[in-house]
């Protein structure tokens, strides 16, 4: 009897969940199939998954997808459960979706899709395991159920755009007490201006690069005069980092003129034999298909600038800064402008404000 129990609840006997598309939209974006082969057998790789739009229109957009037969192709994306759901859902008679270039499916359950303009889709199946769609659905907020289980949920939008900000609001605070949370545990073993520095090391690394920077983070925690100037600063940065002696390329993006870059370069050679620095690969970092504004080489400069306006403690002047009422994010702007008024965007420094500075202020 216990063993027939067991049977009839495992997912071999009992009957399974059932997959969310938001599963397969949260795996396909974060890169868990890198390539595919369609129906009609050719392989399909994955040079760029595209921009997840979250249920407006198809689901990726801008994908870049080198295509065997067909070279490298761009477009989007549309993921459903079963290949079926194309009609279903009515996009063969939709002009929104004529710039969809792949079907991606959890089970082929009919013919290839069509577009509105009559052009035959490639359909492949998501070489993801059920487990791990499973795991990730488990892992996504519960708050998504409110819009009905499903990615495409632009109507929602439409017709009811009051329960779709209640539910981006109620994601914000989740994801905000979540951080307060993980700052709190930090604040019991270590300093406020550790703890602070640490997170905003991580956020200028921003997507691609922030395991570099926590690993830059930690060759130069101990021990740096942040007060020595905005060039010393670069220069323990950036030649922490690789980046010195600094290529063209990168002197241009990062805004800097070729006496600053001499500057910078001289300040490193002379530092270096007084201390056991250690560096970063250049290899380390991600430059492909990142925008000047958040490559690398630009962020370390913003960072070194706030060190350096900040006497390298930015958790004093932000503190007073929360405690007076003033605007953080222009003081962030400010505090990462070069000469020319270069430094961290409004959404970034928004970005930063968001998800380091107050949870970090909320749990000291």
């Amino acid at each position: 009897m216990q063993t027939a129990r067991i049977a009839e609840s495992s997912p071999e006997y009992g009957p399974r969940p059932r997959l969310r598309e938001l599963a397969m939209s949260a795996a396909w974006h974060g890169g868990l199939t890198r390539s595919a082969i369609t129906t009609a057998g050719h392989r399909v790789d994955v040079v760029y998954r595209g921009a997840w739009s979250h249920g407006f229109g198809p689901d990726f957009a801008g994908a870049m997808l080198q295509i065997e037969g067909g070279g490298l192709v761009t477009g989007d994306v549309e993921l459903h459960l079963t290949s079926g759901d194309w009609m279903r859902h009515g996009h063969h008679l939709d002009p929104r979706y004529n710039n969809v270039v792949l079907h991606v499916v959890a089970r082929i359950d009919g013919p290839d899709a069509r577009r509105e303009d009559g052009v035959a889709i490639p359909t492949v199946v998501l070489d993801v395991p059920d487990a791990a769609l499973f795991a990730i659905d488990q892992e996504l907020p519960e708050i998504w159920s409110t819009l009905g289980h499903s990615v495409c949920a632009g109507d929602v939008a439409q017709r009811e755009p009051a329960r779709l900000r209640a539910a981006i609001l109620a994601l914000g605070d989740q994801r905000f007490s979540e951080r307060v949370a993980r700052f709190e545990g930090e604040l019991a073993t270590e300093p406020l201006s550790t703890v602070l520095l640490r997170g905003l090391f991580d956020a200028f690394g921003y997507s691609q690069n922030r395991e570099p920077m926590r690993a830059l983070f930690d060759l130069v925690v101990d021990g740096p005069d942040w007060a020595s100037g905005d060039r010393a600063c670069a220069a323990l940065l950036l030649g922490s980092a690789g980046f010195l002696p600094l290529s063209p390329t990168d002197a241009h993006i990062a805004g800097l003129s070729p006496e600053e870059v001499t500057g910078i370069e001289n300040a490193w050679a002379a530092a270096r034999p007084n201390r056991a620095f250690r560096t970063l690969p250049a290899t380390a970092w991600t430059r492909a298909r990142t925008r000047p504004a958040s490559h690398p080489a630009a962020r370390l400069m913003q960072l070194a600038r706030l060190l350096t306006a900040t006497n390298g403690d930015p958790a004093v002047r932000l503190l007073h800064a929360v405690r007076d009422g003033e605007e953080l994010r222009r003081r962030l702007r400010d505090w990462t402008a070069n000469a020319t008024g270069q430094g961290l965007g409004a959404g970034r420094a928004t970005a930063i404000v968001a998800s380091v500075v107050l949870p970090v202020v909320m749990a000291w």
